[in-house]
C-alpha cells in the first residue's frame, strides 16, 4: 500500500486527526501493512496489549469475559474501524479479545516504535487528539515517579486537587479583608500619626499576605489519587503536616457524588464520598473537579479487577482440576492484569451557565427530601433555621427601619445613613449567611448501604461524619414534639445500630416516612446479602462445572487424535 493511502486512512483516525505534514512522514515509517486469516486472535483479554491496529479489510470480534465468568460477544469491527489506544499509549492490558474471523488486511503500529517516535518527537504528542480516559491516564503516569511509595506494578490512573473555583472561594475573606484595610487606612490617614499607621497597615497586609500563601500552597498539596489498585487521600499542608488514606478497590461499598452551593453546579465541582467496609467507613474526595467522571473511573477500575479476578480463578481452577484429571491444560505464561476499558468523552453542558439563577434559588430554598440515584437525602424542617437567623435577620430589619428614619427626618443626610446601613451589613448578612448555611449542610442520607449523618460548618470548614452499614441496624423509632410538630409534619428518627450507637435525625420532614424507607431500604440490603451468597455459591459450582466440561472435551480431542 502506498504512503499516501496509508496517509488518508490514518486521517480518519481521530487520534491522528490533528497532525501536521511534517508528522506524517515519520508516523508512516512505523506502520506495518499485515494479513491475518481466519479465525487468528489478534489480543487476548488480560494479556498487556502492544499494537493498535486499523482494519483495511475483513472484519474481526470482540468478546469480553464480565466479572460474573459470563463470555459474550461485545462488538464487531469492520473497514475503516481503530481499536488499540490504550495499549498503544499506555500498554495496559486488553479488556476485551480481539478475534478475525474473515480474512483480514490491517495496518498495525507498535507501541515501542510509537513510544521512539514520540521521544524523537515530542511535539507529535501534544497534537494527537487522545481520548479523555487514556489523556487523562497518560498525564497521571508523570506521577509515578514523585509518589515513590506506591508499589512497582501500581499504575496512577489520575491524580486531583480541589477545582481552582474553591481556592477562588476560600481567597474571598482574606482579600475583602484587605480591601477593607485599604479603604479603612485611606479613611483614617488625617486621623492617625502616618507612621502608626504605616505601621498597622504593614503589619495586617503582610499578615493576609502569609494567610494567602498558606491557601495557595495548601491548595495545591492536597492530592487525590486513583490507581489500578486503591484510591487515596493524600494530604501535605505548608507547616510539614503529612498524612495519606487509602482503601484498596475490592473494599469499595459504594461511592455517592454531593455537589452542594452555587459554585459547585455552575463549575462542575464536588464531593465524592467513597464508603468502605473499613473501620472509618469512608474516604472523602473533597470539591474535586467533574466527580462524576472520577467515579466512573473508580467503578471502572472496580470492574476490571473483578474480571482480572475471574480470569485467576479460572486458571486456578484448571491448574487443580488438571492435576486431578492428570490432563495437561493449556496455560499461558502471563499472570493476567485487569485494566481499564474505553470511557467516553463527556460533553460539558454550556446551559450550566444559563442555570446560574436556578442554582441561587435552589440554594436558599433547598429541598427538605431529594433523592437522587440510589441516595436519599433529608435536610432539617425549615423549624430549625427559624431559631439561628432569628437575631441576625432583627438587626438586618432595625438597620433598615433606623436608615429610613434617620434619612426621612433628616436627622443625618442620607448619604451617612447609607454608609451606616452598608456598614450593618457587612456585618449582619455575613452572619445570617453563616447561620443558613450551617443549616443548609447538616444533611442525613440513605444508601443502599449504609445510613450517613453529616454536620459541616459553613464553607466546609470542618465536617464531622458518622456512617454505619445497614445490616447493623437493631431498631428505628421516631418521635414528633407536640402539636406544631404535627401540623407541620417534623421530628426526630432515631436509628439504633450495633457497634456505631444511636444516630439521630433531628427535625426530619415526615418522620414516618423517613423511618419506613430506612426500614424499606434495611430489608431490601439483607435480601441483597442472602441472594448474593447464594449466587457465589452458584457460581463457583458453575466456574468448576465449565472448567471440567473444557477438559473433558481436551481430553476427548486429544483421544481422538492418538486414534
Amino acid at each position: 500500500m502506498r504512503k499516501q493511502e496509508i496517509k488518508e486512512i490514518l486521517k480518519k483516525i481521530k487520534l491522528f486527526s490533528g497532525l501536521r505534514q511534517d508528522d506524517w512522514r515519520d508516523l508512516i515509517k512505523v506502520v506495518h501493512e499485515e494479513e491475518y486469516q481466519a479465525p487468528h486472535v489478534l489480543g487476548e483479554q488480560g494479556k498487556s496489549g502492544t499494537d493498535a491496529y486499523v482494519v483495511v479489510e475483513g472484519a474481526l470480534q470482540i468478546s469480553q469475559l464480565d466479572d460474573v465468568g459470563v463470555e459474550k460477544v461485545v462488538g464487531r469491527l469492520g473497514p475503516g474501524d481503530f481499536f488499540g489506544e490504550t495499549s498503544l499509549l499506555l500498554g495496559e492490558p486488553l479488556d476485551v479479545t480481539v478475534s478475525v474471523v474473515e480474512n483480514a488486511r490491517l495496518l498495525r503500529l507498535n507501541k515501542d516504535e510509537f513510544a521512539t517516535l514520540l521521544e524523537e518527537h515530542p511535539d507529535i504528542v501534544k497534537r494527537l487528539r487522545m481520548r479523555k480516559d487514556v489523556a487523562t491516564k497518560y498525564r497521571a503516569r508523570a506521577y509515578k515517579k514523585k509518589f515513590k511509595w506506591l508499589d512497582d506494578d501500581e499504575v496512577v490512573m489520575l491524580c486531583k486537587h480541589r477545582h481552582d473555583a474553591v481556592l477562588m472561594r476560600n481567597l474571598i475573606v482574606p482579600v475583602s479583608i484587605f480591601a477593607g484595610t485599604v479603604m479603612l487606612g485611606l479613611f483614617l490617614r488625617h486621623v492617625m500619626p502616618p507612621p502608626l499607621l504605616a505601621a498597622i497597615m504593614t503589619l495586617v497586609i503582610g499578615i493576609l499576605v502569609l494567610v494567602v500563601a498558606y491557601l495557595v500552597i495548601d491548595h495545591r498539596d492536597e492530592r487525590y489519587i486513583v490507581t489500578n489498585k486503591r484510591v487515596i487521600r493524600r494530604e501535605h499542608n505548608p507547616l510539614g503536616r503529612e498524612s495519606r488514606m487509602d482503601a484498596p478497590l475490592d473494599a469499595i461499598q459504594d461511592i455517592q457524588e454531593v455537589q452542594t452551593g452555587l459554585l459547585a453546579q455552575i463549575y462542575d465541582f464536588g464531593d465524592l464520598i467513597i464508603e468502605t467496609a473499613g473501620e472509618k467507613g469512608h474516604i472523602a474526595f473533597r470539591e474535586i473537579p467533574d466527580p462524576e467522571g472520577v467515579r466512573e473511573i473508580i467503578f471502572e477500575q472496580i470492574h476490571r479487577l473483578r474480571v482480572g479476578a475471574k480470569l485467576r480463578e479460572r486458571k486456578a481452577i484448571r491448574e487443580d482440576m488438571g492435576r486431578y484429571f492428570r490432563v495437561q491444560a493449556e496455560e499461558s505464561a502471563e499472570e493476567p492484569q485487569p485494566l481499564p476499558a474505553p470511557e467516553q468523552p463527556r460533553r460539558k453542558s454550556l446551559l450550566r451557565w444559563l442555570k446560574a439563577p436556578v442554582n441561587w434559588v435552589r440554594y436558599f430554598l433547598p429541598p427538605l427530601w431529594h433523592e437522587e440515584g440510589d441516595t436519599i437525602t433529608w435536610r432539617k424542617h425549615w423549624v430549625a433555621l427559624l431559631k439561628p437567623i432569628f437575631i441576625p435577620t432583627l438587626l438586618g430589619l432595625l438597620a433598615m427601619v433606623g436608615t429610613l428614619i434617620v434619612g426621612g427626618l433628616g436627622i443625618v443626610s442620607w448619604s451617612w445613613a447609607l454608609v451606616g446601613y452598608g456598614i450593618s451589613l457587612v456585618i449582619v448578612l455575613p452572619w445570617w449567611l453563616w447561620k443558613f448555611d450551617d443549616w443548609q449542610n447538616d444533611i442525613y442520607q440513605v444508601t443502599k448501604t449504609r445510613i450517613i449523618d453529616v454536620e459541616r460548618l459553613p464553607f466546609y470548614l470542618r465536617e464531622d461524619r458518622r456512617e454505619a452499614s445497614l445490616g447493623m441496624i437493631q431498631n428505628i423509632k421516631f418521635e414528633i414534639p407536640g402539636l406544631i410538630g404535627k401540623l407541620l409534619n417534623y421530628g426526630s428518627v432515631t436509628i439504633e445500630t450495633a457497634g456505631a450507637g444511636p444516630f439521630t435525625f433531628d427535625y426530619v420532614k415526615n418522620p414516618s416516612g423517613v423511618q419506613a424507607e430506612i426500614f424499606r431500604r434495611m430489608d431490601a440490603f439483607k435480601k441483597r446479602q442472602e441472594l448474593a451468597a447464594a449466587e457465589r455459591h452458584r457460581r463457583e459450582l458453575l466456574d468448576w462445572f465449565a472448567v471440567y466440561d473444557q477438559m473433558r472435551q481436551a481430553a476427548d480431542t486429544q483421544a481422538e487424535e492418538k486414534q
